[in-house]
């Protein structure tokens, strides 16, 4: 039998194709809403912020790195998490809370220096990121 000899019903046929759909935009809010959990809750819900950024927790961060810094949003969640989940340290996240937004506002004013704080810091967002990295290799 040569390759000629096949008939056109034979041929193997090509898998169907789904028909063409236009692309869809998907919107899941606003990026820092969807790292920090934004329930929608402003800095009125919380006392208020002494004159600076418009956050939740992490004002030492804040005043570290910036509002807007990718570390000052990692460690807000982390904390967040870890506070909620009470995992070891949530006492002290506690006391943070109490006591980070004041510590914070002295060190904006200038009377609290900053590299007396960013050694700490700089060891919770390394922390934050293996803690991070462990999640995302469990989730797979």
């Amino acid at each position: 039998m040569s390759p000629t000899d096949n008939a056109a019903g034979s041929r193997p046929s090509a898998p169907k194709k789904k028909p063409y759909a236009p692309p869809r935009l998907v919107s899941y809010g606003h990026v820092k809403d969807i790292v920090q959990g934004g329930g929608g809750r402003t800095t009125k819900d919380f006392g208020g912020a002494k004159g600076f950024g418009n956050s939740k927790s992490c004002w030492i961060a804040e005043a570290l790195y910036g509002v807007d810094d990718p570390r000052t949003l990692l460690l807000r969640a982390w904390l967040s998490v870890a506070y909620d989940e009470r995992r070891p340290g949530w006492q002290f996240i506690a006391v943070y809370r109490r006591y980070g937004r004041t510590t914070a506002d002295l060190i904006y004013r200038g009377y609290l220096p900053r590299g007396l704080f960013r050694p700490l810091f700089n060891v919770l967002v390394n922390k934050a990121l293996d803690e991070s990295a462990q999640t995302l290799i469990a989730y797979r």
